[in-house]
């Protein structure tokens, strides 16, 4: 990876840990995430409508705008499904560490793209990490989840489909870069993310819902809304300067600063095995990332 990428990741990185804390801070995490997404493509809106302006898609971009965002609809409505159920400290690293292992994968098989053997090393780390992560996820009694239990927890499985997600949109959207410019097609991303999104959700809660959730959380609705804007604007930015089974690893990193952050801010609980998956995850994503 470039210099310029590894910053642009770091700072993605950072940007992408903390707007997940302020969704799952919400009273209502899956609304609190619909709020962010469109509230980053009102803000955006300008920008966006002078950037298509200057250099308008052509049919292949669009063909791939409209398939990210398809996959980001799912993305957005299993994410915040996730939180509804399940600890940040538990979803947060099996969803990104799933995304992570999945990326070098398709990118391999649909890309072309070579992976070295330490890579591969490190994509070992990061799914012994999720599985260690997976079964801290505590049970109704209070006791640690055997394999069965975790399959049957409602966060984790979530937290895996949106994994499955992260990795298909990842490898799809290092292509779609090609053709549009990033900021551009992160703001279609969102917008018919959010539009699509409110289709799936809409049912579920009332309006007066939708408005009480704003009203009590705009400040941190309009902070992650931005902050998930800048989080993966920069990675679409990296993805121009260094392949996907390497910029998609690297950004993982998110995964130990949303343990801590679940740690420290949400006060949740983060057993040894807990922390040491997290460990495991953010070494194995280093390791991808800095392999040759």
């Amino acid at each position: 990876m470039t210099g310029v990428a590894v910053l642009l990741v770091v700072i993605s990185a950072f940007a992408h840990a903390t707007w997940n804390l302020l969704a799952k801070r919400a009273d209502t995490p899956e609304l609190a995430n619909w709020w962010m997404a469109t509230s980053g493509a009102v803000i955006m809106l300008p920008t966006a409508m002078v950037l298509l302006a200057l250099d308008m898609p052509g049919a292949t971009g669009w063909a791939f705008i409209g398939g990210t965002i398809g996959l980001h609809i799912l993305y957005f409505f299993t994410l915040g499904r996730a939180y509804s159920y399940g600890d940040l400290s538990i979803v947060y690293p099996v969803a990104r560490g799933l995304g992570l292992t999945l990326i070098p994968v398709l990118g391999v098989g649909l890309l072309n793209e070579t992976v070295s053997v330490v890579a591969g090393l490190g994509v070992g780390l990061i799914f012994m990490g999720i599985v260690a992560v997976g079964l801290t996820s505590r049970s109704p009694d209070g006791g640690r989840l055997s394999i069965r239990g975790v399959l049957a927890d409602r966060g984790v499985l979530f937290a895996v489909a949106t994994g499955v997600l992260i990795g298909s949109y990842s490898v799809l959207d290092k292509r779609g870069v090609e053709h549009v410019t990033p900021v551009l097609y992160m703001f279609f991303l969102t917008a018919g993310g959010s539009l699509g999104t409110l289709a799936l959700i809409h049912r579920k809660f009332t309006r007066v819902q939708f408005k009480n959730e704003f009203r009590g959380n705009w400040k941190g609705i309009v902070a992650g809304g931005l902050l998930q804007f800048l989080a993966y604007a920069l990675v679409l930015s990296a993805l121009r300067l260094s392949q996907v089974s390497y910029v998609g690893p690297f950004r993982e990193m998110a995964i130990g600063i949303g343990v801590v952050m679940g740690a420290l801010v949400l006060k949740e609980r983060v057993t040894r095995g807990r922390a040491a998956g997290a460990a495991s995850v953010a070494l194995g994503a280093a390791v991808v990332a800095l392999a040759p």
